[in-house]
Formats: C-alpha cells, structure tokens, sequence
C-alpha cells in the first residue's frame, strides 16, 4: 500500500509540476528571442538562470520517477557478467565526450548473482560519478573490479577523482544529499549523483 501511494504520489508530482516548468523554461526563452534587442545584459543573464533552474528541476523530476520505478520492477536472478556491463557503459560515456583522456581498468569475468538490469543501473550510477568526479584531472583513471575480504567477494570502483570528506560518508546514498558543489560537479543528489 505505502509503494502504491508512493507511485501514485510520485506520478502526481511529476505530472503536476511538468507544465507549470515547461512553461517557465518556454516563455523565458520567447522573451530572450522575442525581445533581445530590448534586453539588456543583466536581464538576459536573469532569464538562463531561470531556464537553467527550470531544466534542473524538470531533470531532478525524471530521476525522482526513475527511483520511484526501481521498487516495482520484478527481480530476476541470473549470472551476470558485470566486466561486459561495465565495458558497455563506459564506451556509451566516451561517445558523450572523446576527447577525455581517461584510463580504464576493467577486471576480467567479473560475474555476479543478480538482476542485470538493475546491476547495470548501478554500475551506470557508480561509473557514472566516477566519470563525473575525475573531470579535472588531467589524467584520470577509473578502475572497477573485484577483491576479497574474508570469505566475501567486494565489487569496487575506484578513480583519482575529487573525493569526499569521510566523515558525510554516512550521507552518499541518501538521495537529494549532495557532497559537492553543483556548479563544479552537476547533479541532482539521486543515484549518487
């Protein structure tokens, strides 16, 4: 019942707040080229801060469903192989941008028990902020595999990225909490993000 009210909540919200946004992020891009010549700078500048919130928030609606949809989904349990997942999705990121220098270290037959789509959806989060968090560095490296503790088998993904301080450790997966500044490292604050 609390996840049915969940979904329900959460389509509400998206729903009702869409149109109300799109309007914002339209009307404000009619009024910079509808009337640009009578604009000056500062009210230029004004109106992509408006748009640029309006699309930030339009983004942190999308990912509130996609976090939403992962508590419906039937599991199904297979052998996966995580090496293969992984290599996939980091080939989709050096589409989005070639011209990052970046070193990747993929472990070979990294097999898991689990659901592939949502281990894919993991790895894409975790590969996905380390990809982000290593933007500065001008050599970055990105390392995903696997090492024993114990009796335990530990998946990791590792980089030279920008780090956090340990001890908002306890924040990292809490969503809508962000470790770092927006404006250096984008996100919403939902799948590690």
């Amino acid at each position: 019942a609390a996840n049915k009210e969940l979904e329900a909540f959460s389509y509400s919200v998206s729903h009702d707040l869409r149109a109300p946004l799109r309007s914002i992020d339209g009307f404000s891009q009619a009024l910079m080229e509808d009337h640009t010549d009578i604009l000056n700078e500062q009210a230029k500048e004004y109106l992509q801060r408006v748009r640029k919130a309006s699309q930030r928030m339009g983004q942190l609606i999308d990912d509130m469903l996609k976090l939403s949809r992962l508590n419906r989904v039937e599991m199904t349990i297979n052998k996966v192989d995580l090496s293969e997942t992984a290599t996939t999705i980091i080939e989709e990121f050096k589409k989005e941008e070639p011209t990052r220098k970046i070193d990747f270290i993929i472990q070979d037959k990294l097999i898991a028990d689990g659901d592939a789509n949502l281990l894919r959806i993991l790895l894409e989060n975790l590969l996905g902020n380390a990809w982000k968090f290593t933007k500065k560095c001008k050599r970055a490296k990105i390392e995903f595999g696997k090492t024993q503790r114990g009796k335990e088998t530990v998946f990791f993904v590792r980089d030279n990225g920008a780090g956090f301080d340990m001890k908002y450790a306890n924040k990292l997966f809490i969503p809508f909490q962000r470790l770092h500044d927006d404006a250096d490292y984008p996100g919403t604050g939902i799948g590690l993000g």
